[in-house]
């Protein structure tokens, strides 16, 4: 949720995205923030208006992997201090909360206790604000602190929290058969939606000394409030309609950037800066037009390089940006969406890379879909009710193209590929009795296909899919061939000279424990390959995050981390530019991430 201040600098953080962004110019350009902590899975940010270059950041790490904590920066995240006077050793915290001055901290557990710190964080101690109710959202309201409990639909005030707290007494503003659904505070005003009979949208402008009657044509829905010295502004979003009210006291219908805001803040200069959930952040003026600010909120799962253009596959559809990527402004062919719009694999043919297969899964069906103009628009080629995969193009037809899929025929697992001669007219599927998550064109048969199936191992067909043969049952999520050498990539890197006879196991220099190798990129003479997080059953189970980006400079026998700068080290896809010297790595939590070679 993005937070600004009186000396226009803006920290954005998500649940999705470990560390966060910073901005000091309104959203043109975006500073990542690393986390303090390695392989931490989520963090929450607060920052405060008496000192903008301070943050704090909880950060929840991997069992196992490192200790979670809470952490301290007054550089702009240059460098952090962990704070552990008072505070329980390796607890998670759900969220951390900062008054707006940055006089009292209040860290939340994941079972509700509060510690608070009146010092910056130098000292903590588990302070019973709340009478012993666990909590399930916490706000500041001035020196008050509005929170919550976990099993209650009822708003409770601290008065003088940041000084002297008061014990904690409920806003009466429910009548009997009523009950709260959303609320959120910020300045001096409190709005929450109310359901039952004589229900709506509920306010108050003085701290819940005093409340307005329910706005009975805002009923159900979400609520958002953002301090203003112009008075406070309220957000109500509903299925059917978004109201703003400006400070002035009236709503009126605006438009949002995607299904849903999930915060917003006033920039210095004017307008607004609005967080979706789905599709990143925007900047607006009149809530009617939006301007992309950077900082997609949806994990990257699929990378490409077509004529011109970056091609990014996420969980909620398709971000593209004309080649040199100079501007956050990504666009977004087919629009994104919350959920049933997730882009698997990209795969551009090389002899003429405006032509660009996806595989997509949408709802409860899965597409495979054909781009002639490099991404921007795209042509169904065939539709099934089931999961596909890796999409490969015959490295000398276009029309020929191979996917991997899975599907349950009457309790029994049918896996294998489909194939097409014709462009998608037609298809034939053939049940190999494994899934693949990847392929590789054989450069000395162009119907040769390299295929990874992950835990089953690598298998070839020389037949374009038709037949097939085991090569190795080492874990292969990725492979790729470099000149006449063939990788594979799963719990480590190995490596072939003879063609998937034998294989030797590269050396990775500096390595911390186990890998989970995802994808390969080459840019001439240069590998690199992603690393993304591991999760294995077991008692105990093996969890680690992933390590970020390996670099190669022997054609693959020793490999060594390239990793400076990326905020989060959980990488899920790569691709290089043959046209630029430079790398793209999407990564879980979203966005992409560019490094010069």
């Amino acid at each position: 949720m993005p937070t600004g201040d009186g000396n226009s600098l803006i920290l954005v953080s998500s649940p999705a995205t470990v560390g966060g962004f910073w901005s000091e110019d309104s959203g043109d350009t975006w500073h990542p923030i690393q986390p303090p902590t390695r392989y931490p899975v989520s963090t929450s940010l607060a920052g405060n208006h008496a000192h903008p270059q301070r943050w704090w950041l909880s950060a929840t790490a991997l069992p196992g992997a490192h200790e979670s904590g809470i952490f301290r920066t007054d550089d702009r995240g240059a460098s952090w201090k962990a704070l552990k006077t008072g505070l329980p050793q390796g607890e998670s915290f759900h969220s951390l909360s900062a008054h707006r001055e940055g006089q009292v901290l209040l860290a939340l557990t994941e079972t509700g206790d509060t510690y608070v710190s009146r010092n910056g964080g130098d000292t903590w101690k588990g302070e019973d604000l709340t009478g012993g109710r666990p909590v399930f959202q916490v706000a500041f309201l001035g020196d008050d602190l509005l929170f919550q409990p976990q099993q209650e639909g009822v708003l409770y005030a601290v008065r003088d929290a940041a000084s002297e707290p008061q014990p904690a007494v409920p806003l009466k503003f429910l009548e009997d058969g009523q009950f709260m659904s959303s609320w959120d505070a910020a300045g001096r005003t409190i709005a929450a939606v109310v359901l039952g009979s004589g229900g709506g949208l509920v306010i108050s402008r003085d701290a819940g000394e005093t409340w307005a009657d329910p706005r009975q044509e805002l009923y159900a829905g979400s609520v958002l409030v953002n301090a203003c010295e112009t008075g406070d502004q309220i957000l109500h979003q509903s299925s059917a309609a978004a109201q703003f009210d400006g400070g002035e006291g009236s709503f009126r219908k605006v438009k949002r950037p995607g299904d849903t805001v999930a915060g917003f803040c006033q920039l210095p200069e004017g307008g607004w800066l609005t967080a979706d959930r789905v599709h990143g952040l925007y900047s607006t003026t009149n809530w009617k037009d939006f301007k992309r600010a950077g900082v997609p909120a949806s994990s990257v799962t699929a990378l490409a390089v077509a004529e011109e253009a970056v091609l990014a596959g996420t969980e909620t559809g398709l971000l593209r940006a004309s080649l040199p990527v100079t501007r956050p402004d990504w666009e977004a062919p087919g629009g994104l969406f919350i959920s049933g719009n997730h882009i698997v694999d990209i795969d551009a043919w090389a002899d003429n890379p405006s032509l660009v297969w996806r595989t997509r899964r949408v709802d409860l069906r899965c597409e495979a879909e054909r781009s002639l103009d490099a991404g921007m628009t795209w042509q169904a080629r065939g539709a099934w009710p089931d999961a596909i995969f890796a999409v490969h193009i015959h490295p000398q037809d276009p029309d020929r193209v191979m996917h991997s899929f899975g599907y349950l025929n009457n309790g029994t697992e049918v896996l294998g590929v489909r194939t097409t001669a014709d462009g998608g007219d037609s298809w034939t599927e053939r049940d190999h009795g494994r899934f693949y998550l990847d392929f590789a064109a054989d450069p000395n048969d162009a119907d040769g296909v390299w295929m990874a199936s992950y835990t089953n191992g690598l298998y070839y067909s020389a037949d374009f899919g038709g037949t097939w043969e085991a090569k190795t049952d080492h874990e292969a999520n990725a492979v790729h061939v470099a000149g006449r050498r063939l990788l594979i990539g799963g719990e480590s890197i190995r490596y072939s000279d003879d063609n998937g006879t034998t294989f030797h196991t590269a050396t990775i220099e500096n390595s911390n424990g186990p890998l989970r190798v995802v994808a390969f990129a080459q840019h001439n003479e240069v590998l690199f390959a992603a690393t993304a997080s591991i999760w294995y059953p077991g008692n105990p189970p093996v969890i680690t995050a992933g390590q970020g980006v390996l670099r190669s400079r022997d054609n693959g026998k020793t490999w060594h981390n390239t990793s400076a700068g990326l905020p989060s080290l959980d990488v899920r896809a790569l691709a290089a530019d043959p046209g630029q010297p430079c790398l793209y790595a999407g990564l879980h939590g979203g966005s992409v991430h560019r490094l010069p070679l």
